[in-house]
């Protein structure tokens, strides 16, 4: 085949959106398995699938991180599990109560799993702005895509340390600090060093800053550090592996916060408006780092970061009396 004609394929592969979950499936160490969405927003062509859920296969059962975006993925979630082993599905451990990442929980719990979140869950389904956001979600996917989803709270929730042990295997579930959100959960696996993050590092795509804290969010990569994982798999893109590598991409992560929050910062201070400054901020922030504007959803996820750190920051300053 032609370099010419792989060229012209080349976009139209990309278009190939899966559709199971399982075809995306990838065994990751011996019985550690993946699913991978998408590097996108939600839409209809994605069916929700933007996110990537974990399994780990042990002699007594199965422990999931993560339910997807919608109960048919996460159906489609059990039944990629369900042909792999016959082990029933025991815990459901979910990093974090973002949309992509809870809204199959029912599915789970139907299919025997106990689930376990941060008590932050709580907060959240309780606030309106969850409703308003499953509505809206409903409106971008429509009724058939979203059939089953339901808004559920954890079985179990944990925020600060809880130890799961299954099938010879240990699970440490740790919350270090309010980062992605303010009730974020990692999984860590100390015998094997696989270390599952959620969203607090993400691969190959930039991390939404709307809903935790960016200042405390430096704590839980300097703990990432500090455990030296060998193998970490996030939220969002392809699983790191090797200390270098990991290193390299914390940060990464470390480094785009604290270069939006300077700019954010610099033009708050300037007198810019929020709305200047979030129409402001790709530009601003491509003056730093040119490189930012080859990830993912880089144009439109930024400005929505610098939305909401407009507003973090302006509290830090009036509580330093600035």
């Amino acid at each position: 085949m032609s370099k010419f004609l792989v060229f012209l394929l080349f976009p139209l592969l990309l278009l190939a959106y899966p559709k199971h979950v399982g075809e995306t499936l990838r065994e990751l160490s011996p019985s550690v398995y993946g699913v991978f969405g998408t590097y996108e927003q939600v839409s209809k062509k994605n069916r929700g699938f933007i996110s990537n859920a974990y399994f780990v296969v042990t002699r007594e059962g199965v422990l999931v991180i993560d339910a997807l975006s919608t109960y048919k993925l996460a159906k489609e979630l059990i039944q990629t599990v369900k042909k792999v082993t016959k082990k029933p599905i025991t815990y459901a451990v979910i990093t974090h109560y973002h949309t992509d990442h809870f809204y199959g929980v029912r599915a789970l719990k139907e299919a025997g799993a106990l689930i376990i979140a941060h008590p932050w869950s709580d907060e959240y389904l309780a606030d309106e702005a969850s409703r308003r956001m499953y509505r809206a979600r409903l409106e971008l996917l429509g009724k058939g895509l979203m059939k089953g989803t339901e808004l559920l709270r954890p079985d179990i929730t944990t925020q600060s340390q809880l130890v799961i042990r299954l099938g010879g295997e240990v699970f440490e579930v740790h919350h270090w600090c309010k980062a992605h959100t303010d009730g974020d959960l990692v999984i860590w696996m100390p015998k094997r060093r696989i270390l599952f993050a959620g969203d607090l590092v993400f691969g190959g795509r930039v991390p939404f800053l709307g809903s935790g804290n960016s200042g405390t969010w430096l704590i839980c990569l300097d703990e990432i550090i500090k455990l030296s994982p060998d193998i970490l798999l996030p939220g969002h893109g392809e699983p790191l592996v090797g200390e270098e590598n990991i290193r390299r991409q914390v940060e990464w992560t470390r480094s785009y916060i604290r270069d939006l929050r300077s700019v954010v910062k610099r033009l708050y201070q300037e007198g810019y408006t929020v709305e200047e400054v979030r129409n402001r901020a790709n530009e601003e922030l491509l003056k730093i780092n040119p490189t930012y504007s080859q990830l993912s959803v880089f144009f439109e996820v930024n400005p929505v970061n610098a939305y909401y750190l407009y507003f973090e920051i302006e509290r830090e300053l009036l509580k330093e009396g600035r």
